[in-house]
């Protein structure tokens, strides 16, 4: 039931509008060649994970939009008469982009090796936890997007947030460097000074520990879950930031 239910909001739900616009804003910017890599697939991974800074917060709008929208009319309508709890429901919702947005990144990283050549090298622990930290950040604004739509009383939400992940992302992002503290390991962007060899296996991690609260916790608080004690949905964020200030360097 949850996967056909889910499968259907692919199809009709905003998530294929949330992949072409993701996949083309990517596509750009790799022919714009202000994103290359230095011929290994390492070099590749960083590099899509530098363009974070704009697709991420992306993401993170759309599932705004979505948990806010009045007008989810057909997907909604299917859901609803299949009576699905509050937390299935957000799982649909949220998933459906997650879905999209990580396809989109696993393309542009597979478009970015093949046309950087970056293929050399062994592949090896650094850039596996770095990759799959990358894309574990796509859903964690996806549901953490979707909680706030939900919150969110005005029908800007989606545009301001939009303006405020990206004026973050870019501007605190700069700082990023080998030695950042836990602060800015929560952002999905990695520093366009850095080398995979300064990125600690235990730094993706720690991102990757982060990502995952995030995620669970912003479907929890999407679908008011516990009902009694809504704070609790927040438990799984601060777990993530415990690891991330224990795993940080420095």
């Amino acid at each position: 039931m949850t996967a056909r239910m889910l499968a259907l909001d692919v199809r009709r739900g905003p998530a294929p509008v949330l992949g072409i616009a993701l996949l083309g804003l990517g596509a750009a910017l790799l022919l714009s060649g202000s994103t290359q890599c230095d011929g290994r697939w390492a070099g590749a991974v960083l590099a899509l994970r530098n363009e974070a800074w704009l697709l991420v917060p992306c993401v993170l709008a759309a599932g705004v939009w979505r948990g806010g929208s009045p007008r989810r009319r057909h997907v909604d309508e299917t859901i609803g008469a299949s009576a699905a709890p509050a937390w299935r429901r957000a799982a649909i919702e949220g998933g459906s982009l997650a879905l999209a947005g990580s396809a989109v990144f696993v393309v542009l990283l597979a478009l970015l090796t093949v046309s950087g050549g970056c293929t050399a090298a062994v592949v090896d622990d650094r850039s596996l936890a770095a990759a799959l930290a990358g894309v574990v950040s796509v859903p964690a604004a996806a549901f953490a997007g979707l909680a706030i739509g939900r919150l969110a009383t005005t029908p800007m939400a989606a545009p301001l947030t939009l303006f405020a992940a990206l004026a973050v992302t870019a501007v605190v992002g700069a700082g990023w460097s080998s030695d950042s503290g836990g602060a800015l390991l929560v952002l999905p962007a990695l520093g366009e000074d850095l080398g995979i060899g300064q990125l600690a296996t235990t730094t993706s991690v720690a991102q990757l520990i982060w990502f995952v609260g995030l995620a669970v916790s912003g479907w929890l608080l999407a679908s008011r879950s516990p009902a009694r004690l809504p704070i609790l949905g927040l438990a799984p964020a601060a777990a993530g930031l415990a690891a991330v200030a224990a795993l940080a360097p420095g």
